[in-house]
Parts: C-alpha cells; structure tokens; sequence
C-alpha cells in the first residue's frame, strides 16, 4: 500500500514538472496568436522570438504606427508578493528605454524609467502634424496606473534637451524640463524651461489614459529667438508687463 501511495505521489511530481516545463518553455508566437484578436487596435508584430518568459520583438506596429522593437525578462521572484514583473528593454527607431513593469491585479506599475528619445524620430514615426528636434530624456523612478485609467502615483522628470519645433522647419527653443507627481488621479507635470534660452516657460500640465493632455502655462520669446518663434508665440495672445503669454491648450 505504501509503495502504491509513493508511486501515485511519484507520477503526480512527474507530471507537475512535466507540465511547468511545458509552460516555461511557451513560444511566445504561441501565446500571441491567441491573443491578438482580442485587443481594442490592430496590432502586428514582426521578428517575435523566444518564449512568454525571455524574448524579444523586433518590431511592433500599433494601429499602423512603428513603435520599434521590445526585449523582455521575466522575474519570477515577484510572485511571491502576487505580482508579475518583467525586465524590459524599449527600442524605437534612433532611442532606448529601460524599465520594470509589475502587474497586479487592477494595477500596473512601472520603475526604473530611464533612457533617451530622438523627439524627430518619435514625431515622424507617430505622424505629428509638425516637426520635433532634440532629446527627450527620462528618469522616472515610479509611474502606476490603476485600473488603467487613474495614474495613483508618479515621480520623476522628463527633460527635453535642445528643444525645437515647428512647421515647415523647427525653431530653437532651448532646453526644457517637466517634475512629475500625481494628484487626484492624474498624472501632473511642473513645466519650466532651464536657463535663458530662446523660449522661456512656466506652468503645469495633467494627464491620464484615455484623456488629452491639459496644459495651464505661461510663454514668452525672449531676446535670443527665432523672429518666427517670437511671431507664433506673440499669435497666441497679448504679452503682460513682464512680456508673458498665458497659453492654456488641449492636446490629444
């Protein structure tokens, strides 16, 4: 009886290990085939290779938009707090991004946001009815997002160095830097710009999924700008003492 009890407890083990190793060694390919059809936009992926837990994507294209290639590392060591975390790797055209992704249920978080966009690459592959230069680079210690539609915790900055934008050329506008935080359920950015470069800027901004992005500043073209740059900020309103524009703005 007992060496019964022992076998059926062997072929049990047998088959739990059996069974895991089939999971951890998933094809990714696998896995998103199943789930493509299920998302809200189409979605195509090209160069997917490895598995659900260890792979990379050479290229992902969102609703048409190139939106580069992604590597992924699960840590399983995360499960015990009843969570899923993956080491990721953002690689869009000209740029680098690394981050931890942890998700729970209800919520998704991300830690460790650092690296660099190319503002031109980003505004051309994502068809920008105007053109960007410089780089954007960011340091954002922690962003979550509950439910996905209330940003619940956020700090960090984002900098845009060598700034310019325009139509049909870009226009200087020196560099500028936004101070992340959350309130209220939205994502809210201090705006200002470092130094006296052509463009100079204060005031605020909030965002969260699904909605456009509020903008609350004040502008002005100081001495050292593009005469294009000074007309189009002097096109948004009369200047105070101090030579100031209140810009308010909604951006989709």
């Amino acid at each position: 009886m007992l060496r019964r009890l022992n076998l059926k407890s062997m072929l049990a083990l047998a088959l739990l290990v059996y069974l895991l190793t089939l999971i951890w060694h998933l094809p990714a390919s696998f896995v998103w085939h199943r789930l493509s059809a299920q998302l809200p936009v189409p979605v195509e992926l090209q160069g997917l290779a490895g598995t659900l837990w260890s792979g990379q994507v050479a290229r992902i294209t969102v609703d048409g938009i190139d939106q580069g290639g992604l590597r992924w590392q699960w840590r399983p060591s995360a499960l015990v707090r009843g969570q899923v975390q993956l080491d990721l790797e953002w690689l869009p055209r000209n740029s680098r991004v690394q981050a931890q992704l942890k998700a729970g249920i209800g919520v998704v978080r991300l830690e460790q946001v650092n690296g660099r966009l190319d503002a031109a690459s980003m505004a051309m592959v994502n068809k920008a009815p105007f053109l960007l230069g410089g780089t954007w680079l960011l340091d954002v210690p922690v962003l979550e997002l509950r439910d996905f539609e209330f940003v619940s915790t956020a700090h960090g900055r984002l900098v845009w160095q060598e700034a310019a934008a325009g139509l049909p050329q870009t226009l200087a506008l020196g560099h500028l830097k936004a101070e992340l935080d959350s309130r209220d359920g939205w994502l809210t950015m201090a705006l200002q710009d470092q130094g006296e470069g052509p463009l100079g800027l204060q005031g605020d901004a909030r965002w969260r999924p699904g909605q456009a992005l509020q903008l609350n500043t004040r502008i002005q073209a100081r001495e050292v700008a593009d005469p294009g740059l000074a007309g189009a900020v002097a096109l948004l309103g009369r200047p105070d003492r101090q030579g100031w524009v209140r810009w308010r703005a909604q951006l989709q």
